[in-house]
């Protein structure tokens, strides 16, 4: 097995990814009684395992396919759906319009209700915000981690 110590950046940003996602939603339940916000918090631990037994198959075999399966598998849900939509959609550029000032009629046109809540509580949109945030280091981590992978095989 090739060494898996060097993986540590790399799921460390992938866990970190999911525990502020699934506590973002996990409040954002609670805070606004829709308790369907904890989707996220258990369909993400299938994302997680698969990662995470990807990037011990890949550790263990050393196969191209398992590396862009897992490259696949972590830039699929932790950067993109994570990241990108949740985090910079739903919350990056949700409060950037709001305290812009765009009008209320055409925010809720982009963010309607009850699957969205315009900026009222300020922890939900700042941990919303930091789900972006730490997608960034875990897209860094990810590059980073290819790059590293395909040029020593």
């Amino acid at each position: 097995m090739k060494n898996i110590k060097d993986t540590f950046p790399m799921m460390l940003s992938v866990l970190t990814v999911y525990f502020t996602t699934a506590g973002h939603h996990i409040y954002g339940a609670i805070l606004y009684g829709t308790p369907w916000r904890t989707h996220i918090a258990t369909s993400g631990l299938f994302w997680l395992g698969l990662s995470i037994a990807l990037i011990v198959a890949y550790k263990a075999w050393n196969r191209r396919l398992i590396l862009w399966l897992f490259t696949a598998t972590t830039g699929f849900f932790f950067v993109g759906a994570i990241g990108l939509y949740e985090g910079f959609y739903n919350h990056m550029v949700k409060n950037i319009v709001y305290f812009a000032g765009v009008p209320e009629a055409t925010l809720l046109l982009y963010y309607p209700p009850p699957k969205y809540e315009l900026p009222n509580d300020w922890l939900f949109e700042v941990t919303g915000v930091l789900t972006f945030l730490v997608c960034t280091w875990c897209a860094r981590q990810l590059i980073n981690f290819v790059k590293r992978e395909t040029v020593s095989q």
